[in-house]
């Protein structure tokens, strides 16, 4: 439930703090007062779009602030969890903070956040009926989605779009299955010649850089072996080689050790020297022996690599490329040989996924068909109890039939979509010999308000929503009619929070929080003040809407008098 809002440079409102109860909170003020603007605050807690002549004129930003009380547990807390965030001893708080420069920010319980969360949150906090609304109810999309609602089977709703979906799918793979056979049909012979090529090479990872490798040895082998030979010569095996060196030396420094044993110490690192050198002789020997010409190996090795160069430029760039080129034509070639029996699979799946959505959708439409009766008459009770005495309601069910390509929905093969098979209609005839006409037909502002109240308050028993607001709900309505209107706005108050902006004094009249939006002029300057109203300040104010700038005594008995009447028709 909101308790409190704070507003700063908003539109013609320099600051505000106003607080709201439960039940049935009315705004009122005269008309340009800016009462529109708590509107345009919530619809920004909500997540609204900003626009840039929201901030008050020679402000740089404006700010809205928001307090709800919340429950630790359901929709909202829901929503806060999956966002990583979390109410504040039972509080949520929500600020938007508006820049002209354009960088606008958003916080919850202040941690930043995004616009995105607003929505979710919004969707489960405040509930917003204006002008808007009225256009949305007009929308056969909509009327379906408030049907669904009342009827509880919203969750029913998402299951046949999910199985709706699955057959969608199961479907098109079966469309694009009998596709790849005429077109595998034509590839077929391409694909066993290009499969063959491939295995005729068995190219293998890292075979290439082994070959590139031994064609440098085989075509370098005689400076190979010379150079061997000429390190061996170096180290061991001319008279004046390193090995030969290392021996004179540690004979000559062995036979001077004798009058000097300090003189045989460097005689060890000698001698590990010469068997390091006797190690090298050897690979260099092995290596040498090794490195002979072979024409015959090396034409074998021109012509492989050869070969591996020609299959990868016809099907990858390296040896795992075209591995993956040849598994991906093999199971094309798999396809092509299992097709009858892949596109009985895909079959069967169809008409497993057609079965159950089917089944679904049959569901759905006779929970539909059973709840659209029983909401014309709720409703059609309601418009009578709003002064409509003879308004006649119907929600019309339609349904196509089903096309060679559409999913039929039962014996009678209507077309069933992921919606269900059928789409709704409001239709109202409000007075008596009118033809009953859809919603998006009826020219009065008036009636249209009064039947969204009369669905409102029906629905109000399965909302979640602990705050609607009502923006216009009076338009086009007076006298009997407007205080039939505010009794019913009580009546949907009961146990939530519901905010009213009237212009009406028989609809303020049945308020529990009455809220004054004033607009003054100062020095040059607008601004707009939000009022709490006491009880005397209440009939104030039901006298001004009764009787306009001067505020006589009949017109506050008058108020006094509705006042009364609102109380003791509760």
């Amino acid at each position: 439930m909101l308790r409190e809002l704070t507003i700063r440079n908003l539109a013609v409102l320099e600051e505000a703090k106003v607080a709201f109860a439960a039940g049935l909170n009315v705004l009122t003020g005269e008309t340009g007062a800016g009462k529109s603007i708590v509107i345009d605050a919530l619809l920004l807690v909500r997540g609204a779009r900003v626009q840039a002549d929201l901030i008050r004129t020679g402000a740089e930003t404006a700010s809205v602030e928001a307090v709800f009380e919340v429950p630790p547990s359901g929709p909202v807390a829901a929503v806060l969890d999956e966002a990583g965030h979390a109410p504040a001893d039972g509080q949520l708080v929500i600020k938007r903070e508006l820049s002209r420069s354009g960088r606008h920010r958003v916080f919850v319980n202040d941690s930043a956040a995004t616009v995105g969360l607003l929505e979710r949150l919004g969707d489960v906090l405040v509930e917003i009926h204006g002008q808007h609304e009225h256009q949305r109810l007009m929308e056969p999309a909509r009327q379906l989605d408030l049907l669904d609602r009342f009827a509880d089977c919203e969750e029913a709703r998402l299951r046949l779009g999910e199985r709706w979906r699955q057959w969608d799918t199961a479907r098109s793979e079966l469309a694009r299955i009998r596709d790849e056979a005429r077109e595998g049909a034509r590839k077929e012979e391409l694909y066993r010649w290009e499969l063959s090529e491939i295995d005729a090479v068995q190219l293998r990872d890292g075979e290439e850089d082994e070959l590139r490798g031994e064609r440098r040895r085989l075509q370098n082998a005689e400076r190979i072996y010379a150079g061997l030979q000429e390190v061996m010569d170096l180290l061991q095996e001319d008279a004046q080689a390193a090995g030969a060196r290392l021996g004179r030396a540690a004979s000559l420094l062995r036979d001077l050790s004798r009058f000097d044993p300090d003189v045989g110490a460097p005689i060890e690192a000698l001698e590990g020297a010469q068997a390091y050198v006797e190690d090298a002789v050897a690979r260099a020997r092995a290596l040498r022996d090794r490195a002979v010409m072979d024409p015959d190996r090396l034409r074998l090795v021109d012509e492989r690599l050869d070969a591996i160069s020609g299959i990868k430029r016809k099907y990858g760039e390296t040896a795992a490329a075209v591995s993956a080129y040849r598994e991906e034509i093999a199971r094309a070639l798999d396809r092509i040989e299992r097709h009858d029996a892949i596109v009985e699979e895909t079959q069967a799946e169809v008409a497993r996924a057609s079965e159950a959505a089917s089944r679904q959708g049959r569901e759905l439409s006779e929970t539909r068909a059973e709840a659209a009766p029983r909401l014309e008459r709720l409703i059609q009770r309601e418009l009578r109890t709003l002064g409509m005495d003879h308004a006649r309601f119907r929600v019309a069910l339609r349904r196509e039939v089903a096309g060679a390509e559409d999913l039929a929905s039962g014996p009678d093969g209507w077309r069933l979509g992921a919606r269900g098979a059928e789409s709704a209609e409001f239709l109202l005839s409000a007075n008596p010999g009118e033809e009953l006409k859809p919603l998006a037909k009826v020219v009065s502002g008036g009636e249209l308000s009064r039947t969204m109240l009369a669905i409102k308050t029906i629905l109000a028993a399965s909302e979640d929503v602990p705050s609607m607001v009502f923006d216009e709900v009076d338009a086009g309505i007076g006298g009997r009619v407007a205080d039939a209107v505010g009794h019913k706005l009580r009546q949907t108050a009961a146990g939530r929070q519901v905010l009213c902006v009237t212009h009406l004094a028989p609809i303020a009249a049945y308020a529990e929080h009455h809220l004054l939006v004033d607009k003054r002029v100062a020095k040059g300057a607008t601004k707009t003040t939000v009022t709490a109203l006491d009880a005397g300040g209440q009939v104030e104010e039901i006298a001004r809407m009764l009787g306009g700038e001067r505020i006589t005594d009949a017109s506050r008995r008058h108020a006094r008098e509705l006042l009364k009447a609102a109380r003791s028709g509760e």
